[in-house]
């Protein structure tokens, strides 16, 4: 309750004080430039043309009958605008299209690859080529990735222990960044036990 009569007075007191010290009123500027007077008897027009000081021929070639300030247009609704043509593209611009886009992304993020790198069609060609290698018992020393496949599920399949895991990854460096990079269709080397 004080507080709120302490609010009110505080209220009161500001208002009061902003209506006698009111920032820009009269009677605290000493020196302001006094106010022209203007009258009814006294217009300030200095150079009015007058219809005697236009020529003759201005005034005859003006027509009674034609508006002063622009014509008149009789209103027409526009005709709608035709749909413009649609295009459609073809599988081959689509490819090429899409195939642009994705290139050029890979080129600002810094993740083209170039002929010859892991990642690259060459590379992967490469690698599978050299990646059959027979070993010396007859069984190849390539394994192809399935889907659902991880190194530890490979490892546990061709050897029988998890902890081959190591140098299976190690054995496939070349073509695998990480251990997850594992994709079906690929060739693994297979290391020995």
């Amino acid at each position: 309750m004080i507080r709120m009569v302490l609010f009110a007075l505080g209220f009161v007191a500001i208002t009061v004080t902003l209506l006698i010290v009111q920032p820009g009123s009269r009677s605290r500027m000493p020196h302001a430039a006094p106010v022209p007077a203007v009258s009814r008897a006294q217009p300030a027009l200095t150079e009015a043309v007058t219809r005697a000081s236009v020529p003759a021929e201005d005034i005859a070639r003006i027509a009674p009958d034609e508006p002063r300030f622009g014509r008149r247009v009789p209103s027409t609704t526009p005709a709608p605008a035709a749909p413009p043509p649609v295009q459609t593209l073809g599988d081959e611009d689509m490819r090429r299209m899409t195939w642009e886009a994705l290139s050029g992304l890979n080129r600002a993020t810094g993740r083209e690859t170039t002929p010859g790198q892991p990642g690259s069609l060459l590379h992967t060609i490469v690698q599978r080529s050299l990646a059959i290698v027979s070993a010396p018992d007859g069984q190849s020393a390539a394994y192809v990735v399935q889907d659902g496949d991880s190194l530890v599920s490979i490892a546990e399949r061709i050897y029988g222990d998890v902890n081959m895991t190591g140098p299976l990854f190690a054995a496939n460096q070349s073509i695998l960044t990480r251990p997850d990079d594992l994709r079906p269709g690929q060739m693994l080397v297979l290391p020995g036990k």
